[in-house]
């Protein structure tokens, strides 16, 4: 697997977007990626895109990209970006079932990460919202959930205390 790295984007606010040579950059789920990626480092953020491991455990390479999740729940997953040291997963639907989209995306990117950049799927922010806060009722961890729409990103969600059973989440209604 080839590690090097490119820098795709700069920012004269110290904002960056970095790729790993090895990822596919024809797909529309890169294009996704990476229009998430520019809005964090058009902010001054460091935004590293990273590659899909195969069989993480038994593969070198993945500690050095991803061996900042060793001791967390996400050891073992491919997260699908870093920013600034922080991993987010992004995550797509398909088929045209709102309710039944959100739940998914919910569903498999708290697999591989509590940060997520989910797709509008229709849903009304509160209708979100409600769910993302049933879901920490059940002790899901979330701490940021971002919905990328047409115009970009907007902050859905984030919790405003590391998740304890105590902790107050925040939602923001843009």
């Amino acid at each position: 697997m080839d590690l090097s790295t490119e820098v795709l984007t700069t920012f004269p606010n110290g904002g960056v977007v970095v790729v790993f040579n090895c990822i596919d950059r024809t797909t529309a789920d890169f294009a996704r990626i990476f229009s998430s990626a520019m809005f964090f480092a058009k902010q001054g953020k460091r935004v590293v895109l990273t590659p899909k491991v195969d069989v993480p455990y038994k593969n070198p390479t993945y500690d050095k990209i991803y061996g900042t999740l060793k001791g967390t729940p996400y050891y073992g997953k491919c997260p699908d970006f870093q920013v600034d040291g922080v991993w987010y997963e992004h995550e797509g639907f398909t088929g045209n079932n709102p309710k039944r989209s959100f739940r998914n995306m919910c569903s498999h990117g708290l697999q591989q990460s509590e940060r997520l950049v989910i797709e509008d799927c229709g849903l009304t922010h509160s209708y979100m919202i409600r769910s993302l806060l049933g879901r920490i009722e059940r002790n899901e961890h979330i701490k940021e959930v971002w919905l990328r729409t047409e115009k970009g990103l907007c902050l859905l969600f984030k919790s405003r205390k590391p998740m304890t059973q105590s902790s107050a989440p925040e939602s923001t209604n843009p």
